[in-house]
């Protein structure tokens, strides 16, 4: 049991970006947010830039705030024109509005930018299936299934 607490004890806290992701996931979108942003300084490289302003999008968009999270995913664009998690993010309020075909784009763009991005396959897997075209569906969704599971398999590396 000590070696159970000794393993704890001795480990590094979390940098910032790290709690900001565990919040995040928590739910605590509030202090996700607050913490996304002071992360956001001047000198931040441009694709860290525009992985803290898609999560802070995310955070956003769970609360509510479609249009400050639109421009969270699309200032992560503006900075990484072809960031995978921002077309997605940026496809999946298209398909929240209705936008079917939008989404669609969204989501191919997404794959061509990052074709190992199994979120952006299960998305489009979604959309394809609004438009009734249920081949590509189960396509799409069998492309993201074996991503998924070499993620799983694989490496588990540093966002931050």
């Amino acid at each position: 049991m000590f070696k159970f607490f000794a393993r704890f004890a001795s480990s590094q806290p979390p940098d910032p970006c790290e709690r900001a992701l565990r919040a995040l996931k928590r739910g605590e979108l509030e202090s996700a947010e607050a913490q996304f942003t002071a992360l956001l300084t001047e000198g931040v490289p441009a694709l860290q830039r525009a992985f803290l302003l898609n999560k802070r999008g995310a955070a956003r968009a769970r609360l509510g705030n479609r249009d400050m999270a639109r421009a969270d995913f699309e200032a992560a664009l503006e900075v990484v024109p072809n960031y995978a998690p921002s077309l997605v993010n940026v496809g999946n309020l298209a398909l929240e509005d209705g936008l079917t075909g939008e989404a669609v784009k969204r989501y191919e763009s997404a794959i061509v930018a990052d074709a190992r991005y199994a979120a952006a396959y299960f998305n489009l897997s979604v959309a394809y299936k609004r438009q009734e075209r249920f081949g590509e569906a189960v396509s799409a969704l069998r492309t993201a299934q074996k991503l998924e599971a070499r993620i799983r398999l694989g490496k588990n590396g540093r966002r931050c």
